[in-house]
């Protein structure tokens, strides 16, 4: 199949999107994301879910992954929707409304077909009280930025970022990485591999289906952002008949706090 055909729920450019050059084979697909307005302070972070529209594997395809599952030797599923064939980037630009000064972050978390990882269902079951929230662990983070009155920033979360927080959020949700969660996710697999030993050698790691995109201020500001999906091998929906792929993934859960 061609890369080449219309395709659905997308724009080929976005305003927010990084000066790219066309690609015979792979060009890059851009999803709008909703923007975000906050008025600062609010807990938790006001935020929204983009969904990457992908098609269903063929009756051939599906085939395909089962075999490969039998080659790889342990017992888990083939993503459809794999890292190593689909490539993430989010760009965004985020405008201090308000006329002082401010400070910003975006926390950004996903949801693979297996697995979805939302860093406020986290904070919930990691809180002491029942009625607050614990510590934020998202996957990716900008980090926080100082934001004069009136201005805007620009920046973006790397295609490798999103590697790493794939296999992050599947070595939580699918390989009982738990007992060390936030070590998981502070720390880079390729650097310290902690929480990684139970991952098995040839994983093959779910990309994202999902991403969700939170914005933590202190002042009024808006957050205009836009996902980049470089889809090596045709697994986008298209309008040529193609059925949308819709998983159900399980929500990861830390294990309670002792009392």
């Amino acid at each position: 199949m061609s890369n080449h055909r219309t395709l659905t729920g997308l724009v080929a450019m976005a305003p927010l999107a990084l000066a790219l050059g066309c690609q015979a084979l792979n060009t890059p697909i851009y999803f709008n994301g909703e923007v975000l307005e906050a008025q600062g302070n609010e807990n938790p972070p006001v935020s929204n879910t983009l969904t990457l529209r992908f098609r269903n594997p063929t009756d051939r395809e599906r085939q395909v992954l089962q075999e490969q599952r039998t080659s790889l030797g342990y017992d888990a599923d083939v993503p459809w929707v794999a890292r190593d064939k689909v490539h993430l980037q989010l760009s965004y630009r985020v405008t201090n409304l308000s006329d002082q000064d401010g400070t910003f972050n975006l926390l950004v978390d996903g949801a693979s077909e297996f697995v979805a990882y939302d860093f406020k269902t986290v904070a919930m079951a990691i809180a002491e009280e029942d009625d607050e929230l614990g510590t934020f662990f998202p996957l990716m983070t900008s980090r926080p930025h100082m934001l004069a009155a009136g201005a805007s920033y620009s920046g973006f979360l790397r295609e490798d970022d999103f590697a790493e927080a794939e296999l992050d959020a599947d070595a939580l949700g699918r390989w009982n990485s738990t007992a060390t969660f936030a070590g998981v996710l502070i720390n880079r697999s390729d650097v310290n591999p902690v929480g990684m030993d139970l991952v098995p050698p040839r994983l093959v790691v779910p990309a994202f289906v999902q991403v969700m995109v939170n914005l933590q201020t202190d002042v009024p500001m808006r957050c205009e952002y836009v996902v980049r999906v470089r889809d090596d091998d045709d697994r986008l929906l298209h309008e040529t008949g193609d059925t949308q792929f819709v998983p159900t993934p399980t929500q990861f859960t830390p294990p309670a706090p002792p009392p």
